[in-house]
């Protein structure tokens, strides 16, 4: 009986495809200066973000996070554009692009909070916008509540994924 079960679940496995999206993920910087390492909000956004669609099934990838000093508007710039480039041609679904704007101020430290955060979904092959949000910037207690915001938000984006347009 217990073979029986095995055999039977393998081939369901087999036969019924899991539909499971590749994305592709970039976080990107605006208002900070130039020599100022990457943020900490950026790297524990990227990492909420890539928990919540690798949790939901999906197979996820990073660029490295961007620093920019003009906020990206419809046409990518040449840098996001190097990087949906190789999401492409690596065979990603879709590109999500997490803008998160800072107050511009030199801050005293490298835990400086966003002013903004904005979420765009994008459809590798046809290029369109899917889907954009905007998240709720605050200042989190912690890094851990920043990263269960992160997954909160990626929510919003996860039904969308279906959609290959």
């Amino acid at each position: 009986m217990k073979k029986r079960c095995i055999v039977l679940f393998l081939l369901a496995g087999i036969l019924i495809p899991l539909p499971a999206a590749t994305i592709s993920v970039l976080v990107i910087e605006t208002g900070l200066p130039p020599g100022m390492g990457a943020t900490e909000s950026a790297s524990v956004w990227e990492s909420g973000l890539m928990d919540a669609f690798f949790d939901a099934g999906h197979i996820v990838s990073n660029a490295p996070i961007l620093r920019l000093e003009e906020t990206p508007g419809s046409e990518f710039p040449p840098e996001v554009r190097r990087d949906f480039d190789a999401a492409r041609i690596g065979g990603s679904d879709f590109f999500v692009m997490v803008l998160i704007k800072y107050r511009g101020v030199p801050p005293e430290t490298e835990q400086e909070e966003p002013r903004e955060i904005t979420i765009k979904l994008f459809s590798v092959s046809s290029g369109k916008l899917i889907y954009e949000m905007s998240a709720a910037a605050k200042a989190w207690g912690s890094s851990q509540e920043a990263f269960l915001d992160a997954k909160r938000n990626a929510g919003y984006l996860i039904p969308r994924l279906s959609r290959r347009g």
